[in-house]
């Protein structure tokens, strides 16, 4: 991941205190603040927030139905419906039958994931498991949506994905938030990850590659000199061109 050598070059780590200073640090807030340090400002210290879109509406219902369905033990694909029915988030819709459009999107999901999960072999070991791990002064915290045993005992890391761009391998050994959870997984929970997949939920497809722990260890660095920055440095500079797919750029006074 030579990018994050260039980045950390660029950005050197603030002036040591006397004191440590130390910060909570996620995925969310490290790629808020990679895209627009004055977006995380505005996220995480000053608490601004943005409304659901339809997008973002049907991938938190996904996610909690998916949660819910398997918590339970799975069952009949009518048990899935019921599990998203109580789930659905009715918010960001502009009108009723936009969020019935939307709604039947996600039931055409949810039937392709049912039919493919009943090929499932492998053993669920954790749904929306929660994971924290120490990083110098900070603590690293995640929640991963769910962690699986294979049939040969190998623990795979398993993050829902609910839009339609699918990476292909090389892009899914490259995703910051899967290494982070990988990372979650071995250090905050103390198993011992093999593999590492993104499941693009919306065309049934999995794409999985193995943990690499050599790219897990440029996350850490990165991780780290973000939280560094973050609890150390005094300024939150605006970086405009991420302004088009920012949530907050209807309030922003420095949006472009």
């Amino acid at each position: 991941m030579s990018w994050v050598d260039d980045w950390l070059e660029k950005n050197p780590a603030p002036k040591r205190q006397a004191r440590e200073i130390g910060v909570e640090i996620s995925y969310s807030q490290l790629r808020c603040y990679l895209e627009c340090p004055w977006q995380f400002k505005l996220r995480y210290r000053d608490r601004w927030r943005s409304a659901h879109t339809p997008p973002s509406a049907l991938g938190v219902s996904i996610h909690r139905a998916l949660e819910s369905y398997l918590r339970s033990g799975g069952g009949s694909l009518d048990d899935l419906h019921q599990a998203y029915e109580e789930n659905w988030v009715h918010e960001g819709f502009p009108d009723p039958a936009a969020q019935m459009e939307w709604y039947r999107k996600g039931e055409e999901i949810l039937d392709r994931f049912f039919e493919d999960d009943r090929a499932r072999e492998g053993t669920i070991e954790y749904l929306e498991r929660e994971f924290f791990f120490p990083l110098g002064p900070h603590m690293v915290r995640g929640i991963v949506d769910r962690i699986d045993r294979r049939p040969d005992g190998s623990i795979e890391v398993i993050d829902y994905k609910t839009h339609l761009d699918v990476k292909d391998e090389e892009g899914v050994k490259e995703n910051i938030q899967l290494l982070i959870y990988g990372l979650g997984a071995e250090e905050g929970l103390g198993l011992d990850p093999a593999w590492l997949s993104l499941y693009y939920v919306a065309v049934g497809r999995k794409v999985t590659v193995p943990y690499d722990r050599a790219r897990a260890a440029d996350v850490k660095r990165l991780l780290e000199r973000v939280a560094d920055c973050i609890a150390l440095g005094k300024k939150f500079p605006a970086d405009t061109a991420f302004c088009p797919s920012c949530g907050l750029n209807d309030r922003c006074t420095l949006a472009v």
